[in-house]
């Protein structure tokens, strides 16, 4: 079978744009970083990426959540903790009350300190974050968890018990928050019997000898140390979740590395073994091109 000069050319021409395009996409490759550069280059490796990079997605959002939760936790802690040591001075004013040799004089001074220190309990009940949610309301974050009714002259919840949740691993939901139906019990005893215990005293007619002053402090002490049970109760729980969070992230970390490397294995480049094919195509493509310089300058006549 003859062959004409025109499909020669054709072929040379043919092999040479096939050359040139493997060496492009190879140097593409190199500048890149990237095995695959369309899906359809490893269409089953393209498809684990993808799920990686979905799980990825979930991971970052983990740790958002995780970081932001901590940061919750971490300031109902405190102010809980805080709200401890003012209970604890309030046991020691109700102790000092409690004390027959006081005076009038006297016990009115404990009664404007355990106003104020009152003030303050109600103070870290009603505590809002940098935003301006109330944290211990509930779901209803707008609201201040306790409010005082000056009509009735009785403390009241204002929020509500339920659990707020967030997704901080794979199926896992934490609960970001304790409320102070928790802490202070549906009727807010310690505050109410607090704030009237605060009022005898304060009475100028106060017969200090009455047995009924000295049961009042005693109802008020059993309400401060069944409130203050439930406080420790509800750090210890916030401590545990702190805990539970620290371990989550840990393991969620451990997962993305995994992730990385598995991506790694399967998108990125490997150098070694591309510098060896752009070797072998930049010499094919040489070699190509002189093939076809010498066959394009034959002729008949040159034979002769």
């Amino acid at each position: 079978m003859r062959i004409s000069n025109a499909q020669i050319t054709a072929q040379m021409h043919g092999s040479m744009n096939q050359s040139s395009a493997k060496l492009g996409k190879l140097m593409q490759q190199m500048a890149t970083g990237e095995r695959m550069l369309v899906p359809s280059d490893d269409p089953i490796s393209a498809v684990r990426v993808l799920r990686i990079q979905r799980e990825e997605a979930s991971l970052t959002q983990y740790r958002t959540n995780i970081a932001n939760v901590a940061g919750n936790l971490s300031k109902q802690e405190t102010n809980l903790k805080a709200a401890s040591d003012t209970l604890l001075s309030v046991r020691d004013l109700l102790l000092w009350a409690a004390n027959g040799s006081n005076t009038s004089e006297d016990l009115g001074a404990i009664a404007n300190e355990l106003e104020s220190l009152e003030k303050t309990v109600l103070g870290f009940a009603n505590v809002r974050d940098e935003e301006g949610r109330y944290l211990f309301s509930g779901t209803l974050t707008d609201q201040p968890a306790i409010t005082f009714d000056a009509g009735t002259g009785q403390y009241g919840l204002n929020g509500n018990d339920k659990r707020r949740q967030a997704a901080v691993a794979n199926g896992v939901l934490v609960e970001e928050n304790v409320t102070a139906s928790q802490v202070f019990g549906g009727g807010v005893a310690v505050l109410n019997d607090l704030h009237a215990l605060i009022a005898t005293l304060k009475d100028p007619a106060l017969d200090i000898a009455d047995p009924a002053v000295r049961a009042q402090i005693d109802a008020t002490l059993g309400s401060l140390d069944a409130t203050h049970g439930d406080l420790l109760g509800a750090v210890t729980e916030l401590g545990g979740r702190q805990n539970t969070l620290t371990l989550l992230s840990g393991s969620n970390e451990e997962i993305s590395l995994v992730n990385q490397k598995i991506e790694g294995e399967l998108s990125q480049l490997d150098y070694a073994g591309a510098s060896i094919d752009l070797n072998n195509y930049q010499l094919a493509l040489q070699a190509t091109q002189k093939t076809y310089l010498k066959i394009n300058g034959l002729s008949l006549f040159g034979m002769l």
